[in-house]
């Protein structure tokens, strides 16, 4: 039985407005979502987020050496459902952070304040923000629930506690 850790983090520099916007607007102590796993030929663990400019796979001392983790959550998987998620992931890596994604998701969250559940107007297909990134990770595993484009880091996190899943962090 093999496992994927999906986890919550914030920057350790303070100098990260978009970060406390994001923590400011959703009332969290995070402000970023990833899954990690251990890729048993490098022996290593390996980061899968949408940051900077593009979706990427990062090492854990690098990851470490620039983030503060809030929270993981350690999900056991079978072979074959940690393949199908490393596989969809690294078919992800390189497109564009969603950038007009996060606007259509401001107004997910204005929304929010009068009672009324909507889907980010600006999805696109083909770019990510780091919650609907790791959302996405999560269906793969069998996790449904949630509407990608309208899940912050926050949301996701609750998500897993009504599942049942306890964080180790």
């Amino acid at each position: 039985m093999n496992s994927i850790v999906v986890g919550f983090s914030t920057p350790k520099s303070w100098l990260e407005p978009f970060s406390w916007l994001i923590r400011l607007l959703t009332w969290a102590p995070m402000s970023h979502a990833y899954i990690r796993y251990y890729d048993g030929y490098s022996q290593s663990w390996v980061i899968f987020q949408a940051s900077g400019l593009k979706v990427n796979l990062v090492g854990q001392t690098m990851f470490d050496s620039a983030e503060t983790v809030v929270a993981e959550f350690e999900i056991p998987v079978s072979d074959a459902t940690k393949q199908k998620v490393v596989q969809n992931a690294i078919g992800k890596l390189g497109a564009p952070y969603g950038v007009l994604q996060i606007v259509g998701f401001v107004w997910v969250l204005f929304m929010r304040i009068f009672g009324k559940k909507v889907s980010n107007p600006l999805y696109s297909a083909n770019s990510f923000f780091c919650s609907e990134l790791t959302d996405e990770e999560l269906q793969e595993m069998g996790m449904k629930g949630l509407d990608p484009s309208a899940s912050s880091p926050k949301d996701l996190y609750n998500f897993l506690l009504s599942k049942g899943l306890k964080p180790n962090a």
